[in-house]
């Protein structure tokens, strides 16, 4: 016989009820496992202490770095071109890119050369020496004609003396024929010989004479022509004097453009010469980094730079800002000065075109606080008190870098926190595991110098204040 099923409410009801049932039981059995486990014995909290690292604070006198780069560039550099045209007829030997070459040198007590100086090139100068043998012969030709006319002069003079006696003669020889005809004596005829006789003497009198007046003219057109042909004649020597290349100035010779036999025209290039003795170096500064070079400029104390291939590179050449551009640059908003660099005393000469970067002696800061800029947070730092941190008030008013200028909140002999600053607090115990000093942190910044380019200290140094002289 089949039993009937029961309804499925009935079944949910009781698989709730034995859920509960369970649950019940574990959690008393939880309880009273809980109630036998014994609690652990409490201590007494200890106080840690952290170890840090100290920054010294110290007021210092120190000399403010402005830094900047640029390309070097030789003081003197010229292209040679050339003057006259025709062939490269001679060239130095030793025409190379590379050779020294030395200028022409003048006695000015003897007024002559004392050293020729070297011949870099020649073009060929038949030519110009045809053209100044020929201003010589018109030159001679002008003396002689000038010669003869003094000759002539002397000449008239006596031709004028004997055909004025001649004329005298003559006239009274006329007075005479008159006065015989006056008394019949002669004839008509005798008077018109003495008349023509009279006027042919005074013609020739007066020509005479006009030919002396017109002597002084005509030595003066000759002196006017010689004054001309010898201004020709110097401008056919310094043609021909052209012909011969010589450098300007000691150098080297940077480029050479011409080979024997090239004929060349007039302000073709010949020669490159550069006088790497003095080297420039003009530096972009920001309007603010300009400002601080201008005191000193302007007291004629030439501010010293040190130039290096790199930010991070020690110092290989040294030299002085010489002077400052007058204007800024109105799209850069910067301003150019320019550092002077006396290869003769440098170890390594400077080539021009070499990349440099610059550090310039700025202004001085007196008895400034300077410390690491990273130990300020929010306007405060954190002291280290007798082995107990001390938060501080402080004012930065000035950054050097990674560094900054602080006017209050630390005096010198302070202990300035540098390390675990996110983690401690004021009160907190700390030991001082590392002391550092100022001058480690700019050891330091000359070392991190390549992640910047700003300002960075230095220690004060004299500086001379007399001028270059170039």
């Amino acid at each position: 016989m089949t039993h009937p099923q029961p309804p499925m409410r009935t079944r949910v009801i009781k698989s709730i009820a034995l859920s509960i049932l369970a649950l019940s039981v574990g959690f008393a059995i939880s309880h009273g496992l809980t109630l036998l486990h014994k609690p652990p014995p409490l201590r007494e909290p200890v106080q840690r202490t952290y170890n840090v690292e100290v920054f010294r604070v110290e007021c210092n006198d120190l000399r403010e770095i402005v830094r900047a780069f640029g390309t070097s560039k030789s003081d003197r550099e010229v292209v040679l071109s050339a003057q006259v045209a025709g062939e490269v007829a001679e060239i130095h030997p030793q025409l190379k890119i590379g050779q020294r070459v030395q200028p022409q040198k003048l006695d000015l007590e003897k007024q002559s050369d004392s050293c020729p100086g070297d011949l870099l090139l020649r073009i060929d100068p038949a030519t110009y020496q045809a053209k100044v043998t020929q201003g010589r012969n018109h030159l001679a030709e002008d003396q002689a004609e000038l010669d003869r006319i003094k000759q002539e002069a002397s000449n008239l003079e006596r031709l004028n003396k004997t055909i004025a006696a001649d004329y005298d003669d003559s006239k009274r020889e006329y007075e005479k024929t008159v006065q015989l005809r006056k008394q019949g004596v002669n004839t008509d005829s005798d008077l018109r010989r003495a008349q023509m006789d009279l006027r042919q003497h005074e013609k020739g009198l007066v020509q005479s004479t006009n030919d002396i007046d017109l002597l002084p003219v005509r030595r003066e057109l000759i002196q006017r022509r010689i004054e001309s042909h010898e201004a020709d004649l110097k401008l056919e020597e310094i043609e021909l004097a052209r012909t011969s290349v010589r450098p300007p100035f000691a150098g080297n010779l940077s480029a050479v453009h011409v080979e024997i036999g090239q004929y060349v025209r007039v302000g073709d290039p010949l020669v490159t010469i550069i006088d790497d003795a003095i080297v420039e170096v003009p530096l972009s500064l920001t309007l603010d980094d300009y400002a601080k070079l201008i005191p000193d400029i302007q007291e004629r104390n030439f501010p010293a730079v040190e130039l290096a291939e790199n930010e991070s590179a020690s110092a290989r050449w040294t030299g002085r800002v010489v002077r400052l551009s007058p204007k800024a640059d109105e799209h850069t908003r910067t301003a150019m000065v320019y550092v002077r660099v006396d290869n003769t005393q440098q170890k390594t000469p400077l080539l021009p075109g070499t990349f440099v970067q610059a550090r310039i002696d700025g202004p001085v800061l007196k008895q400034a606080k300077v410390v690491p800029r990273d130990a300020v947070l929010h306007g405060k730092a954190l002291v280290d008190r007798d082995g107990l941190v001390q938060a501080r008030d402080v004012n930065i008013t000035r950054t050097l870098q990674n560094l900054a200028v602080i006017d209050h909140g630390l005096e010198p002999g302070d202990n300035l926190v540098l390390t675990n600053l996110d983690i401690l607090y004021d009160g907190a115990k700390v030991r001082a595991s590392v002391t550092r000093t100022l001058s480690e942190e700019l050891v330091s910044q000359r070392s991190q110098s390549a992640k910047f380019i700003d300002d960075s200290p230095e220690p004060l140094s004299e500086r001379p204040k007399e001028p270059l002289a170039r």
